[in-house]
């Protein structure tokens, strides 16, 4: 799947492979934007684009994962195919419902899905790319990140 998340300061990414789109949206929020080589102080608005079915995760769990102010997050939903979208709502209630208990995909199959995308064992670089939000990067748990982060201030 194709995400394209768009950063409304300038910055248009698509993003083909990546280890979880909740990484993706952790990594296009670093105020220091490792594509463009571009000081960027703080996140002015974040745009997402993808499925429907997935905006309700988006908008109210990874936002608030990464403790995102919800008047400057925005949601896009393009619709899916109807032949696939029964299938597509079953399969997306469950991950939501792991993503409630995992906020950070931490354990569980949420992990395992995560480190099968990842069949090499790549190290993801952001956090040495992104210091302002390292704490955030290698945090894991099952409660809110209660670390600095630059847009919540």
């Amino acid at each position: 799947m194709k995400l394209i998340l768009a950063l409304l300061c300038n910055i248009v990414v698509n993003e083909k492979q990546e280890m979880a789109t909740f990484e993706l949206l952790i990594r296009k929020s670093c105020p220091n934007s490792i594509q463009t080589s571009t000081l960027i102080p703080f996140m002015i608005d974040i745009q997402v684009v993808g499925y429907d079915f997935k905006e309700e995760r988006f908008v109210h769990l990874h936002r608030s994962a990464i403790s995102f102010p919800e008047p400057r997050f925005f949601y896009s939903g393009t619709p899916s195919s109807q032949n696939s979208r029964e299938a597509a709502l079953k399969g997306e209630a469950l991950v939501r419902m792991q993503f409630q208990e995992d906020p950070y995909a931490c354990v569980g199959s949420l992990r395992h899905k995560k480190l099968g995308r990842d069949p090499f064992h790549r190290s993801i670089p952001y956090p040495n790319g992104c210091p302002e939000i390292e704490g955030l990067f290698r945090y894991c748990g099952t409660a809110l990140y209660q670390g600095y982060l630059p847009w919540a201030r």
